[in-house]
């Protein structure tokens, strides 16, 4: 039954995703809590890896082929107090036979926006309201030999006030683990589907669309893992290029907007991370977004923008991680994760 249920996933894909496919490169997508981390050590790394080794149940929502290594009956729990009061909640399950290569994984994110106060068109207050997005997720791997395929169909949605937005979407990966080395490669599609009722009416905006290729290695004698994962494939051009802040001049003195050349076009979608094994029961991480560095550090001030950072503990069947990006100086958000072995 998991096997046809997988391939239903697959085919879901093709389906959905020819709209997702179409979605314009520029503007903005819906949803844009999908994109965020699903637990701590992917904050601590640099948000995007998706190879990364674990047991904790929310991993599947970075790829659902990590489910390979999902302990059986295993829960996670996560929180992000994110910008302006705003908070990510995620909470994930898995559970695998005793006997066999397949996963099943469940789990739910919630992302409150806050409660606002309602007036009318005159100012009058007239009450209270709240604004969430949300997403409901089942998702199914399976390993053959030394690649795993997993798929994962999610009920997302956002609601402000009585307006709703609703769709589904698929996130698709597969990862091959190197049979004797520390070393784990991928893809993941994420986020291919399509939205319905845009909050009451005009155009329906896209989802937030990300194609992955990642790659996690440990040298055989160095206690440090090293991961690098290039994200948003689907779209080469990632800069925005303000005029305002970004411009050259012609020979006649007419502003133009400065051209950025290839190298950092590439390293836009270039996150590179790192863990020190310093115990098998404790770890510490740092990452780098070479994107949030650029869009988001101040003017010739760059501070620790793009840097990111977190430690991991074990202690008997729990696992306590702790994961800090930092956006802006002295602006960023951290996530706090719990996850317990439920055998």
């Amino acid at each position: 039954m998991g096997r046809y249920i997988f391939v239903l996933l697959l085919l879901a894909l093709g389906v959905l995703g020819g709209s997702a496919w179409a979605q314009p490169t520029g503007g903005r997508a819906a949803l844009p809590a999908l994109i965020l981390p699903s637990q701590a050590r992917s904050t601590a790394l640099g948000t995007y890896h998706f190879t990364l080794p674990g047991s904790e149940a929310a991993l599947f929502l970075q790829s659902p082929a990590l489910l390979d290594t999902t302990k059986h009956q295993s829960a996670s729990l996560s929180l992000m107090p994110y910008l302006a009061d705003t908070r990510l909640l995620t909470a994930a399950y898995a559970q695998s036979p005793k006997q066999g290569a397949s996963t099943w994984a469940a789990g739910v994110q919630y992302f409150h926006y806050g409660t606002f106060v309602q007036t009318d068109p005159a100012g009058n207050v007239t009450g209270e309201f709240r604004a969430a997005d949300y997403a409901l997720s089942a998702g199914y791997g399976h390993t053959v030999g030394n690649i795993t395929l997993g798929g994962t169909l999610k009920w997302v949605g956002s609601g402000v006030e009585s307006y709703q937005l609703w769709g589904l979407a698929v996130d698709w990966g597969a990862v091959f683990k190197h049979p004797r080395q520390d070393l784990t490669a991928g893809l993941v599609v994420k986020n291919a589907g399509f939205l319905r009722a845009n909050y009451g009416g005009g155009e329906v905006p896209p989802l937030p669309l990300d194609v992955r290729l990642g790659l996690t290695f440990k040298p055989t004698y160095m206690p440090i893992r090293f991961s690098a994962t290039a994200h948003h494939l689907h779209r080469f051009d990632m800069v925005y290029n303000d005029p305002a802040l970004f411009y050259d001049f012609d020979a006649n003195g007419n502003r133009l907007p400065r051209k950025v050349p290839l190298p950092e076009k590439l390293l836009r979608h270039l996150a590179v991370g790192a863990e020190a094994l310093i115990h098998p029961q404790f770890r510490l991480m740092v990452g780098y977004d070479h994107l949030r560095r650029q869009e988001l550090r101040l003017q010739n001030a760059g501070g620790l923008a793009g840097i990111s950072f977190g430690g991991w503990l074990k202690i008997s069947r729990f696992e306590i991680g702790y994961g800090r990006a930092q956006y802006t100086a002295g602006l960023g958000s951290s996530t706090l994760s719990l996850h317990a072995d439920l055998k």
